[in-house]
């Protein structure tokens, strides 16, 4: 009986190993963190395995592959693009929000961007270590840390790497607006400008967009002087020195159509941020009645499906649900 027992329990062991989370391997920060000016990973050539991070998008169209991020290091290094070399559609189950870790996957820099290649003939393999993930919250950056390049003839570069940091990580530009479009190799960069400082721009695209209408180069909302309260996506970075063209710049690219806030809910004073100043003018319609449109009481009447018509306790919740967004 108690060699009954212990074949039970030795089988029952044997069974969880393949279900517990591997603790070896390099986190993303270990592979993206680099000192080198050009921004070239340490482990550029090496295989490794990975811990991995929460899948925050999958291009719905060209190469499979995925963007993943590490929440554990929000202020930077935290997030690398994974390529399936040769379109196996191992992917192909893969969701966003889904925390991946992944095993022989080979580190490769490649005009400027950083990726994992996935090759199945090389043993390479990934777990699913959790699923239904919170994205993590995009850190928002000034337009100088993401800088346009420097322009001339056939040539685009940024003076310096700073912005290595936030390759493929989810980021936040805020209170800006569309300067202009057509830049780049692919004329599919777009100028955003800040409102603040008129002198500092980035370069935005589309083309990772899923909610971008098939056959155009920029997301409807992309007109020329459009305002947005905040531009959300991923960093993505573009080198060569091909005869003729040169370029080493760095684009913010969205995924969808909620990365782009054109008005700040709870944002009363126009600023694209909810904070004091805001409070300060939503306690001046404190209890006010009557609230109607266009001006809904200043708009502290944010519960404007609510027909009481009075800035209340309702509103006060869902003002809190928004504090300090845009900042």
């Amino acid at each position: 009986m108690r060699r009954i027992l212990m074949i039970i329990i030795i089988a029952n062991t044997l069974g969880q190993v393949g279900s517990v989370r591997a603790t070896t391997g390099l986190s993303i920060y270990e592979i993206q963190y680099t000192t080198d000016a050009n921004g070239i990973s340490p482990q550029n050539g090496n295989v490794v395995d990975c811990l991995g991070g929460i899948v925050t998008h999958k291009p719905p169209t060209g190469r499979p592959r995925l963007i993943i991020q590490d929440p554990n290091y929000p202020e930077g290094w935290s997030a690398i693009q994974v390529k399936d070399l040769y379109s196996t559609g191992v992917f192909v189950e893969v969701n966003v929000g889904d925390w991946l870790s992944f095993t022989n996957v080979i580190v490769e820099d490649n005009k400027g961007t950083t990726f994992l290649q996935y090759i199945e003939d090389n043993n390479a393999g990934f777990s699913i270590v959790s699923t239904n993930n919170p994205l993590p919250v995009p850190k928002v950056v000034t337009i100088d840390e993401i800088a346009a390049p420097l322009e001339s003839l056939d040539v685009w570069v940024v003076p310096d790497h700073n912005a290595e940091k936030y390759e493929a990580m989810l980021i936040k530009v805020i209170d800006v607006y569309v300067k202009d479009v057509g830049y780049g190799k692919a004329y599919d960069n777009y100028l955003l400008t800040s409102n603040v400082d008129p002198d500092l721009t980035c370069w935005a695209s589309d083309y990772m967009n899923a909610d971008k209408d098939k056959g155009l180069i920029y997301h409807p909302y992309i007109e020329i002087g459009q305002n947005f309260c905040g531009v959300t996506g991923v960093l993505k970075q573009y080198t060569s020195e091909q005869e003729g063209i040169h370029y080493d710049y760095y684009q913010l690219l969205t995924t969808s159509t909620e990365d782009f806030t054109i008005d700040q809910t709870a944002d009363f004073d126009g600023d694209c941020d909810v904070d004091f100043a805001d409070f300060s003018i939503f306690a001046e319609h404190w209890l006010q009645t009557g609230c109607a449109e266009p001006d809904w009481c200043g708009g502290a009447n944010l519960t404007q499906d609510q027909p009481d018509g009075l800035v209340d306790t309702f509103d006060l919740l869902k003002f809190a649900q928004h504090w300090l967004e845009g900042r």
